[in-house]
């Protein structure tokens, strides 16, 4: 009788951005998940952020360059589509610049720029 083999749960896993103004910092900077889970951006920046791939079809309803809001103080679950690869996120962030009394634009970086890594899953 052939075995049957049941696939890993779906995880949910979180990236919180924070600010230090003029950067921000996804934490962690490099995420490892496979297809079907869950990446959860956390904005703690104090401004909205967008997120965008570099690639197509990493996360499911996101396609290459295509930026997705984040407003201040939310969250956003994106699910993971692609199969395996190194994939760079950009996110970018508005900051009020008190000194200049304007709003500015910022950018995240976590270990040089923000990356997800897509693994396949490993079996039990």
């Amino acid at each position: 009788m052939p075995k049957i083999v049941v696939p890993p749960s779906p995880k949910t896993y979180t990236i919180e951005v924070k600010a230090i103004p003029p950067v921000a910092f996804a934490v962690p900077g490099i995420r490892k998940a496979c297809k079907g889970d869950t990446i959860e951006f956390d904005n703690q920046t104090g401004g909205p952020i967008t997120v965008s791939m570099a690639s197509k079809d990493v996360f499911q309803g996101v396609d290459k360059l295509t930026q997705k809001r984040i407003n201040t103080g939310k969250a956003r679950k994106f699910k993971v589509d692609a199969d395996s690869g190194t994939h760079e996120l950009s996110i970018h962030y508005r900051y009020f610049d008190k000194g200049k009394k304007k709003w500015r634009t910022g950018f995240a970086i976590g270990a040089s720029s923000p990356k997800i890594v897509i693994v396949r899953p490993t079996r039990p």
